[in-house]
């Protein structure tokens, strides 16, 4: 068919089958509209599936040739072809090697000329050899000189042939010069002794061979273990090789045995030098911020593995540089030791080798010594009492003043077990907590810097009230009386300190106290007397803490009440006696009862919801009955109760017993007795009678003992049921009337029999009898059958003493029964049976197609065989019930081998559910009627994925059709494929909600082809078999290098290779940054090409589908790099700080492959300029870090595949906040309202930000004035004024870091807040050498030093003058003016002078006074005047007293002429008498 599509076929090379067979069955898909069902490997296969194949070809006789279709004769150049190594595109064409192919011509053809021209990359000519041999075909011989992309061009008849041009890639023999090797391993770039020398090799585009290298150092040649090479992908390697001492190494690299380019290379290896980085510090004299000022502080350097290097060690405090002892060790490591000078900040600069150490310099710090003695604990888990177990026993420490120690709190219980304390720091020191466990005394060891504090340890008393024990009568639960002391012993020992209060409570009534009595220690004796019933509980006490409260029951037994018939008289024998007892007002406790009887008495007692008892008993007899009543356990008052009972007659104390009134156990014919004693119903007359089977009378004889007791005797005749009554007082006793059964005695000839079993009956039947022993008495049945066989008899035992017998004689004749009864036959036996033969319609058998459930189809016959072999006797009749109008005739033949079998046919006509009835003399055969379903297949239609379609499957996913079988009559639905490796595969069926339409369904797992089959009622539907192809893109293979991207404009190139994933097309999408061009080339066999050139730079997603679906991967990214895209993060977080690496990432992804390094360099402040290592984190992203030693501005210059990245080179800012330095001038402290200065210099410590803030107790921010000093570049004066007495807090920054590791504590003082007062400031009255004193209160004014100086008139400073803390916040100031004189007495607080000071005052000295003239001498005239001086020029401000004495009742007048300083008699200064 169409033979023009492929005129050259004959010429095809069978050793190509499955190229040739693609080629034709691509051309019968595409002109002749066939289907690929069978891929053409499987074509090609001999085991190809029979069912496949036959699929494929049974669509060409209906095929019709497509218009335009590109039919050629023989002798066109369409039919010519041409194929060889010399005409494959990739791979096989070499540099300078001969390369050959072959051109077919068709066959037949004569005359024809083959020409073919072949040109290089740059259009140059190559010569082409052309041989023409027999056959027609023409072979070809060429031999490229240059690489690159050769077209050639062959034609027929000047016509190209089909696939011309064609296009050979041209690749190298070998080409070393292609190759490309970089990396510090054969640059030389930082290679250092012992360390790793990375290099890598790129071969792509070298043609065949193999890279090798080797490296040759100041030792040798380096053996196998201390190099490698590696190819991580097609056409790259790394390499890496270790020098083990410095010097000079060649490296070659030789690739196909010739060396690379720049090979050998020729490195120099430095020695490894010094790394400060290596070195580590550790110690308390480098981490600790709680140095002890005056204490040796140590730490240690460990620098074994930093190289050789030169140690220096630089310890600062605030007052200055301070001695470092250093010991070498010898090992690399150093002790070193220095004492701290000062409270504060201590910081240590470690430099090896002039380069600062990692985390150099360090923050350590020191304080003033520790003093316990100033530590207060208080609160109640240090008191001595008040505290109990399983309770949080809270108390404070305040440590604050006494230094910064480290508070240790132990506590230890009775047991001397620690206790867990948990402490919380807060601003006056710690609130710490322990909860104690047991009771007891506590031990609370408080230590403050290994140092007890006042009163340490505490003494704790614990109690705890639940281990006070109590004991006494009552505790148990049991009721305790009335008016009867009780005593209770309470033990403590186990409760702790503590004192026990006691009281008891009647219920709600008020508490009234116990008695408590101290026995010995920790054991008490209480005691109170009860006053009434009811419930009374025990309140005690411990420690102050209540004890869980005992209770007791307190009874009464005299105010139990009992009244009600059952204690009253008249009460008569049979009748109830009910009576209640009374408790309520005695108390809680058990009352029993107990009646005390002639005879044992019935009694029930229960308690009433009104808690009351109700009692009741029931005399049988007369006479006198006692009533116990017991509560408590013991009797009330009352009791006993005496009760008379009048006796009754009662028929039910007569007993009655004997073989003879038994249930059981008579036998007919035999006499028996019983008794009967009526001796406790009572007066009554006996009547004693008996009655047999049928109601006869049995005679009894009475016979009267005379003491209320009878013998009976009587003889039963028969077997059966008799009846015994006995009546008393015209009343049944018990049990009256007695039944009594009664058995025969042995006697076979009373044995009956009956039942048609035991006259005739029909073989196979069930034939039963009855046989009735019933009157025979006790013995063994036997039975016994004999006849043509023995059938098994069966035998049921009747509830009324009768058997059923039943067998199956199994054929005809004579059957004998005999039955005996204790080894004797019963009368009749043997009993004789006829057994006649039966018809079994049930032995006939039918089978045969026609009486198939399925499978007979409209216009077959459906035929089938009777056999009525052993069926016995009768007439066969064969109907065949149809669906209307189909009537279906019926005929029935004899077979011609048996006259006993049949044979049957019958036509139906149209689809639907037949009746066969097979009846045999009347009755139905086995299984007759037969159902058969008549089916019409050629009605079912099927619809879905290939049938008359090209639509294709998915593998793994479920393919489903839909099969209409509504007109086709019943049937069951089958569905079979072959997969493409022709295994059979079950399709899955399920019913649809319509009846008779299914769903069909599979999920192929493979691609290819599957053969599928659908059969109705066992017969193939129209349009089967049918080939469904499938295909599975997930098995889509997606390689290439263009995958791993590019450049921008250079053309990518990617192979699919859809081999494995079935038949179907390709579909290309992108998506990009930019523009960019896609195309895909077929390459023929399965694979396809896809040529990529991007115009921008990013990542481009290219979207690949198979058969309309996305392959696995898709979309692929694909990067396309340009090095002015590289990004540098991690700038924001300038500047940066000495010591501490500078990390910044490099983001690559968009401007070089991921495996081209960065190169970085850094010039320092200093000018040096080195390298610094970049470390590829892989995807495109690169870390660059080093760490800077001197603070400035750093340039970072970084590039990429030998260009300079963007934004080059980087400035970065580099600051050492350790080289700010802050001068407080001393500041300690400052005063409200005056301004307050600190200088801060940055000038070392590199470009940065200064920032200052002051924050007081409020923390409230204070303006704060920074000011640039002039002429001082980098250094700043700072001013801030205090609002108010207390502290502020001074932080220091530098850009954004810290400069002091804490901040600066500023004191503010308020000396307007001072008051001074005392007799040491008044003006006057003040004495030469006499002590005197003054208080200054500074309470309110913040911290400060309070000073005071006393001067006197000569401005010399009074000496002896002293002041001492009197403690919140006042000063007692004594001193002693040594002459008289006036005085300033000058008070500062803080340096500043507080208010109303300085204070003046006036001393005198009355010792200087001195008094001389006449007056005061002898021999004085009476009446005359006396004259005398008063001189107190020395003696200082004072007042003058003048006091004169003389004989009794003398009166002396006296004149004081101060001018004249004339005084009288006697005189004294200041009320000191002068002398």
């Amino acid at each position: 068919m169409a033979p023009g599509l492929l005129p050259e076929y004959a010429d095809l090379d069978p050793a190509n089958s499955v190229e040739n067979a693609t080629q034709a069955m691509k051309l019968a898909d595409e002109w002749l509209d066939v289907p690929m069902v069978l891929a053409p490997v499987d074509m090609c296969n001999p085991h190809v599936d029979e069912l496949s194949m036959m699929t494929y070809l049974s669509q060409f006789p209906d095929a019709e040739l497509k218009e335009g279709a590109p039919l050629r004769r023989p002798g066109d150049a369409g039919a010519c072809s041409a194929r060889g190594p010399g005409l494959e595109r990739h791979g096989t064409v070499k540099v300078g090697r001969a390369t050959q192919f072959t051109v077919f011509t068709p066959k037949g053809s004569s005359g024809g000329v083959v020409a073919v021209i072949c040109e290089g990359p740059n259009k140059t000519s190559v010569s082409v050899k052309q041989v023409q041999n027999a056959d027609g075909t023409v072979s070809c011989e060429y031999t490229p000189n240059e690489m690159g992309e050769h077209v050639v061009t062959i034609t027929y008849n000047k016509q190209a042939i089909p696939k011309s041009p064609f296009k050979v890639e041209v690749s190298p023999v070998s080409d070393p010069s292609r190759c490309r090797a970089w990396g510090p391993g054969v640059d030389g770039t930082g290679l250092v002794e012992k360390k790793l020398a990375k290099f890598f090799v790129k071969t792509k585009g070298a043609g065949e061979g193999q890279l090798t290298f080797k490296v040759r150092g100041p030792g040798g040649e380096l053996s196998a273990d201390e190099m490698e090479l590696k190819e991580e992908s097609e056409g790259q390697f790394s390499g890496f090789y270790i020098p083990s001492q410095a010097g000079t190494y060649i490296i070659t690299l030789m690739w196909a045995g010739v060396n690379i380019p720049s090979s050998p290379f020729d490195v120099t290896v430095a020695p490894t030098p010094p790394d400060a980085s290596k070195v580590q510090v550790q110690g308390p004299g480098v981490e600790s911020t709680h140095l002890i000022m005056g204490q040796p502080a140590q730490f240690r350097i460990l620098a074994s593995n930093a190289g050789r290097g030169e140690l220096t060690v630089e310890v600062r405090t605030r007052k200055g540089n301070v001695e470092c002892d250093i010991r070498d060790n010898g090992d690399g490591t150093f002790n070193c030791q220095y004492i701290p000078d000062a409270e504060g900040d201590v910081f240590v600069k470690v430099r090896w080798s002039n380069t600062m150490v990692p985390n150099s310099p360090f923050h350590a710090g020191a304080e003033p010594p520790v003093d316990a003695g100033l530590v207060v604990v208080s609160g109640p888990g240090v008191q001595s009492r008040g505290l109990r177990t399983g309770q949080p026993a809270p108390f404070n420490v305040k440590t604050r003043g006494a230094g910064p120690g480290k508070l240790d709190v132990v506590i230890r219980n009775p047991q001397g077990e620690i206790v867990p304390c948990e402490s919380t720091r807060v601003v006056e020191g710690y609130q710490c907590s322990y909860t104690p466990v047991f009771s007891g005394e506590y031990q609370v060891a408080v230590t403050f810097d290994g140092q007890n504090v006042p009163n340490s340890a505490f003494a704790v008393g614990v109690c705890d009230p639940n281990k006070v024990l109590i004991k006494g009568p009552g505790l148990d639960g049991m009721p305790v009386k009335v008016s009867e002391p009780l005593q209770f012993e309470v033990d403590t020992r186990d409760a702790g300190p503590g004192d026990l209060q006691a009281s008891h409570q009647h219920g709600n009534r008020v508490e009234q106290p116990c008695e408590v009595q101290l026995i010995k220690p920790d054991l008490y004796a209480l005691t109170f007397t009860p006053d009434r019933a009811g419930l009374e509980k025990i309140n005690l006490a411990f420690a102050s803490f209540p004890v869980a409260p005992s209770s007791l029951n307190v009874i009464d037994p005299s105010r139990v009440k009992v009244h009600g018939k059952g204690v009253e008289p008249g009460i008569v024998a049979g009748e109830a006696a009910p009576f209640i007892i009374d408790p309520r007002e005695a108390g809680d406790a058990p009352i029993s009862v107990r009646i005390e009887a002639p005879t044992k008495v019935k009694m029930d007692l229960a308690e009433g919801r009104d808690h009351t008892h109700h009692c009741i008993y029931y005399p049988s007899d007369g006479g006198q009955y006692l009533v116990h009543v017991s509560f408590a356990n013991e009797p009330i008052p009352s009791s006993p109760i005496a009760v008379d009972i009048t006796p009754a007659t009662d028929a039910s104390k007569v007993t009655v017993s004997g073989p003879g009134v038994q249930p059981s156990g008579l036998v007919s014919a035999q006499p028996t007795h019983f008794d009967i004693d009526t001796r406790r119903a009572g007066l009554g007359n006996l009547d004693v009678s008996a009655m047999g089977p049928e109601k006869i009378g049995v005679e009894v004889n009475v016979t009267d003992n005379g003491d209320g007791t009878y013998h009976c005797e009587y003889e039963p005749k028969v077997g059966g049921e008799f009846k015994i009554q006995v009546l008393f007082a015209g009343m049944h006793v018990p049990r009256s009337p007695m039944p009594v059964k009664v058995k025969w005695a042995t006697d076979a000839t009373r044995v009956k029999v009956s039942g048609d079993g035991l006259e005739n009956g029909v073989a196979g039947d069930t034939l039963a009898f009855t046989i009735d022993p019933t009157e025979a008495g006790d013995g063994d049945l036997s039975l016994l059958m004999e006849g043509p066989a023995e059938p098994e008899m069966k035998v049921i035992d009747n509830p009324d003493g009768t058997k059923t017998v039943s067998y199956v004689p199994p054929i005809e004749g004579d059957y004998f029964v005999n039955v005996k009864f204790n080894d004797t036959a019963i009368p009749g036996a043997p009993f004789k049976v006829d057994v006649e033969a039966a018809t079994d319609a049930n032995r006939v058998r039918a089978s045969g197609p026609g009486l198939e459930p399925e499978g007979v189809r409209v216009g077959d016959k459906g035929d089938f065989q009777i056999d009525t072999r052993g069926a016995g006797r009768g007439d066969l009749r064969v109907t065949v019930d149809a669906p209307k109008p189909a009537a279906s005739t019926v005929q029935v033949k004899p077979s011609g081998c048996d006259s006993l079998v049949s044979e049957a046919e019958y036509n139906p006509r149209a689809v639907g559910e037949y009746k066969v009835n097979v009846l045999y003399a009347g009755t139905h055969i086995f299984e007759s009627p037969f159902t058969v379903g008549v089916s019409d297949p050629t009605k079912c239609k099927l619809t879905g994925p290939g049938i008359n379609n090209k639509e294709l499957a998915r593998a793994d996913k479920p393919v489903v059709y839909k099969l209409d079988a509504t007109s086709a009559g019943p049937g069951t639905v089958k569905a079979v494929a072959r997969d493409p490796r022709g295994a059979q595969v079950d399709l899955a069926i399920e019913p649809a909600q319509r009846e008779g339409e299914f769903t069909v369904s599979f999920t192929p797992d493979n691609a290819g082809t599957y053969g599928i089959s659908v059969s109705h009622a066992g017969h193939s539907i129209p349009g089967v078999p049918f080939a469904l192809g499938s295909v599975d893109p997930s098995k889509i293979k997606v390689t290439g290098d263009g995958l791993d991207g590019g450049r921008v404009e250079e053309t990518l190139k990617i192979l699919v290779d859809a081999k494995e994933a079935g038949p179907g097309g390709l579909k290309l999408g992108l998506e990009g940054p930019g523009k960019a061009d896609a195309k895909v080339d077929d390459n023929q066999d399965s694979t396809f090409t896809i040529n990529f050139t991007p115009h921008a730079a990013g990542e481009y997603r290219l979207k690949i589908q198979f058969a309309d679906e996305e392959v696995q991967g898709s979309p692929f990214p694909v990067p396309i790099r340009d090095v002015s895209k590289a990004k540098v993060m991690g700038l924001e977080n300038a500047p940066f700080v000495v010591g501490e690496p500078i990390k910044l990432a490099v983001d690559t992804r968009y401007a070089a492959p991921p495996d081209q390094p960065v190169v970085a360099r850094v010039d320092s402040p200093s000018g040096q300029n080195y390298e610094v290592p970049v470390e590829n984190e892989g995807k495109g992203y690169s870390m660059v870090e080093f760490t800077p030693e001197e603070p400035g501005e750093f340039e970072l210059d970084m590039s990429l595949l030998g260009e300079q990245m963007p934004n080059m080179p980087l400035k970065l800012a580099v600051i050492d906040p350790a080289r700010c330095v802050v001068d407080s001038g001393g500041l300690e402290c400052a005063c409200v309202g005056e301004p307050t200065y600190l200088t801060v210099d940055t000038s070392d410590a590199g470009p940065g930000d200064l920032e200052v803030q002051a924050i007081d107790d409020l923390n409230r921010k204070l303006p704060i004035s920074l000011r640039p000093i002039q002429d001082e570049p980098g250094r700043y004066e700072i001013e801030f004024t205090p609002e108010q007495a207390g502290s502020i807090q001074v932080d220091v920054l530098y850009s954004q870091r810290p400069v002091l590791e804490k901040p600066l504590l500023v004191n503010v003082a308020d000396p307007s807040k001072c008051k001074a007062y005392g007799p040491g400031l008044e003006a006057q009255g003040l004495k030469a050498r006499h002590a005197t004193y003054f208080d200054v209160e500074t309470s309110g004014a913040g911290v400060g030093e309070v000073e005071v100086h006393i001067i006197n008139d000569t401005t010399q400073q009074v000496s002896d003058c002293s002041i001492s803390d009197a403690g919140r916040g006042t000063y007692h100031v004594e001193y002693e003016p040594l002459s008289a004189g006036n005085y300033e007495v000058s008070i500062r607080f803080a340096g500043k002078i507080v208010a109303d000071s300085p204070y003046p005052v006036s001393v005198c000295d009355p010792t200087k006074v001195t008094a001389y003239g006449p007056g005061l001498e002898g021999d004085i005239i009476v009446k005359e005047k006396a004259t005398f001086t008063v001189d107190m020029r020395e003696a200082g401000q004072g007042q003058l007293d003048l006091v004169m004495s003389g004989p009794a009742n003398t009166d002396v007048e006296f004149k004081v002429n101060i001018s004249l300083q004339s005084y009288s008699v006697c005189s004294a200064f200041n009320n000191d008498l002068l002398q």
